[in-house]
């Protein structure tokens, strides 16, 4: 930054800091708060235009630094965008995304990105003709911005979104097409928490492949119910998806090879402490029963909520438990040894089970590569304490000039801590997500991962059987998913 724009940017945080409180706008007369509402939603499109001109500038500035540096053409911008993300607290992705397009927005859309400095459209209006009008020419993009600059502040975001990509399709079909094709190759599935223990499987099709995977599931429920299926058509379908996708006749028969952590309390004493698979919190009781291979299933519509319970099914899925136990008072999973350069065995499937997502802040991917913190070739070592796990990107990114990382392992007070060094100078930190909160009087208290070694179900009831704090050897025992790979740029 400049110095004028380190004073903006001051002066910016100090009207901040003095705006209203909430007992004042109490006070305040009805008129006043929508004109509060309505400046500061203007105030809001200024911001976000200077926010992409920064940004903007950002990016040519680095990709001057990076050939200065003598960075190979095919490596130069590789970082940039990333450290915007940890600027913004977005993932890598989204700021990528974003610096393309305001890219776009401002070098190819000046009546738009007028607009949107004078706060006459929001920041979501500009992104939607930006993404729409990204595979026209340069000449076209300014032609739909012209024709669109009269309509845009009177129109909701969404319809400029459509107007804009309207009027694209009109001045080349053959840029529609490219834009389907490119929609096309970007099909994905993707997975986001929901309440009370659930998902949302998302996945991204083609219109027709869209069309029939819900004719399908569709007809499976239509089927069902036509033979007395007790379910609802929602449950058949979502129920048939997952059988389908898995390969096996029931959701029930899935074995517990997905990463459950639980305490052994929780497993084993009733406890109520959340549990977690795969980054989704998922109540004790819920997990319990997923361990132990007993379906958590609501009543049958025809029977009273006050009935006695019928005796559990115990599914015959594969049930599987690592012993890998946390520190006592904060949670954070021990350390586990290893010597050699890549990460392996024991200590690989350690950092995998205490990472459990890219841990790069604000990053939320999954981890595809587990590397050393402190170089290998600079004298980092092959441990736990040393070991992360990134995504692929931020794996390449981290070789880039001017990225540092360093890590703090885990005490008493405090689970291990990575700290990244951009080349501005910022500083970023992460910690390994906890496996439990403590509450006071817990510090006997300890965590340990469902994953690998067969459960007698017929002891696992019993408190007084518990397994001792031992780590799992490595054997021919389920793999990790996904199939993860080790980074070897040490």
């Amino acid at each position: 930054m400049s110095t004028s724009a380190l004073d903006w940017a001051d002066q910016l945080s100090h009207l901040l800091d003095t705006a209203p409180s909430a007992e004042a706008l109490a006070a305040e007369e009805d008129a006043a708060l929508i004109d509060l509402i309505t400046a500061t939603e203007r105030a809001n499109g200024r911001l976000a235009a200077a926010q992409a001109r920064a940004e903007a500038a950002f990016w040519d500035a680095q990709l001057r630094e990076q050939e200065r540096q003598g960075v190979p053409r095919g490596q130069r911008g590789r970082g940039i965008a990333d450290q915007v993300a940890l600027a913004r607290r977005i993932t890598p992705k989204q700021a990528s995304d974003e610096v393309a397009l305001h890219r776009v927005l401002l070098g190819s859309l000046p009546r738009t990105s007028e607009l949107l400095e004078a706060g006459e459209i929001s920041e979501y209006a500009a992104r939607r003709i930006a993404e729409n009008v990204l595979v026209l020419e340069e000449e076209d993009r300014a032609r739909v911005d012209v024709d669109l600059a009269d309509q845009l502040p009177s129109v909701t975001a969404r319809r400029a979104g459509d107007l804009a990509r309207a009027r694209a399709q009109e001045l080349d079909a053959d840029a529609a097409v490219r834009r389907h094709q490119r929609a096309v190759a970007d099909r994905r599935v993707s997975l986001q928490p929901a309440v009370d223990g659930m998902s949302i499987l998302r996945a991204t099709l083609p219109v027709k492949d869209g069309v029939a995977v819900l004719k399908v599931l569709t007809e499976a429920a239509r089927s069902a119910k036509a033979t007395g299926d007790p379910r609802t058509k929602g449950q058949i379908m979502a129920d048939t998806l997952t059988a389908s996708a898995c390969g096996l006749e029931s959701p029930d028969d899935i074995p517990v090879e997905i990463q459950l952590l639980m305490t052994d309390m929780t497993l084993l004493a009733d406890e109520e402490a959340t549990a977690w698979i795969e980054g989704h919190p998922l109540p004790g009781r819920v997990a319990r029963d997923l361990a132990l291979g007993v379906p958590t299933l609501p009543p049958p519509a025809h029977v009273a909520a006050d009935a006695p319970a019928p005796p559990p099914e115990i599914s015959s899925a594969a049930r599987w438990i690592r012993r890998l136990y946390a520190d006592a008072k904060v949670g954070d999973l021990t350390e586990v040894d290893g010597r050699r350069r890549l990460f392996r065995g024991q200590v690989r499937r350690f950092i995998l089970l205490r990472d459990q997502r890219c841990r790069t802040p604000w990053c939320d991917a999954p981890i595809h590569d587990i590397d050393h913190a402190h170089r290998f070739a600079d004298g980092g070592s092959t441990d736990a304490d040393n070991g992360i796990g990134h995504c692929q990107r931020f794996n390449l990114v981290k070789e880039m000039p001017g990225w540092e990382s360093t890590v703090d392992p885990a005490s008493d007070d405090r689970p291990h801590r990575l700290t990244i060094r951009t080349p501005t100078g910022h500083i970023y930190q992460s910690t390994s997500p906890l496996l439990r909160h403590l509450l006071d009087g817990e510090d006997g208290a300890r965590a340990e991962i469902l994953a690998d070694e067969p459960v007698d179900l017929d002891d696992a009831s019993d408190p007084s059987r518990r397994s001792s704090p031992t780590t799992v050897d490595d054997g021919d025992r389920p793999s990790d998913p996904e199939g993860l790979s080790e980074a070897r740029t040490g």
